[in-house]
């Protein structure tokens, strides 16, 4: 059975790309091109699908 990530680690899964860096790799700029935001809070962890991009990490123009 996997260990479940810690909070930290379940967040850490979030794009570290800036705006700029995203849009220049033709990635959304929220999601860093993943489709989704990762978050966290009292070991209740959440996979929310991006809104910006619809979920297919592409940019929108």
């Amino acid at each position: 059975m996997p260990q479940k990530m810690t909070d930290q680690e379940w967040e850490a899964q979030n794009g570290s790309l800036s705006p700029d860096e995203a849009r220049a790799q033709d990635l959304c700029w929220h999601c860093s091109g993943k489709g989704a935001n990762y978050t966290a809070f009292g070991g209740v962890q959440r996979k929310v699908p991006c809104r910006e991009c619809r979920g297919d990490g592409k940019a929108r123009r």
